[in-house]
């Protein structure tokens, strides 16, 4: 007579058996977690604290006005319009507009603190008031 083995599928015995110690050191962990949590009371504290942060919504800068305006020869064909604004001396920051085909908006130097920041925008070629509009000839980025 042949005897049968306890389990039917050994490799699952053996899997189950390797396991055994990180499931026990996994329920260890999580029992012993809330010790590092901190005590309810900061946790309520930072809890409220994150809340108001959250709740209160950034307002975009008061708009400005642009102190310089051109027109920029990029090559045979294409003329890309920039404007600054901002403090000449400032930080400068360039914003690109998103695409295709969009253009610059006098909205977007409202993200920008005009006091500390130069802004500089510009229209990709083809794109706002760079000429020609909507041309694809000589538009590549390489």
């Amino acid at each position: 007579s042949t005897s049968r083995p306890t389990t039917r599928h050994p490799s699952r015995a053996r899997a189950a058996m390797l396991l055994r110690p990180a499931a026990r050191l996994a329920r260890k962990l999580t029992w012993s977690l809330p010790r590092f949590l901190p005590p309810t009371s900061l946790r309520r504290t930072m809890a409220a604290a994150a809340a108001e942060l959250t709740s209160k919504r950034r307002e975009l800068y008061p708009p400005v006005d642009t102190y310089n305006t051109g027109m920029l020869k990029v090559s045979d064909i294409h003329t890309i319009y920039y404007e600054e604004a901002g403090n000449p001396e400032g930080i400068p920051v360039v914003v690109v507009h998103g695409g295709p085909g969009g253009g610059s908006l006098a909205k977007y130097r409202q993200f920008f603190d005009a006091e500390k920041y130069r802004i500089i925008q510009f229209d990709q070629r083809g794109c706002g008031k760079s000429t020609p509009h909507a041309s694809l000839e000589d538009n590549t980025t390489w």
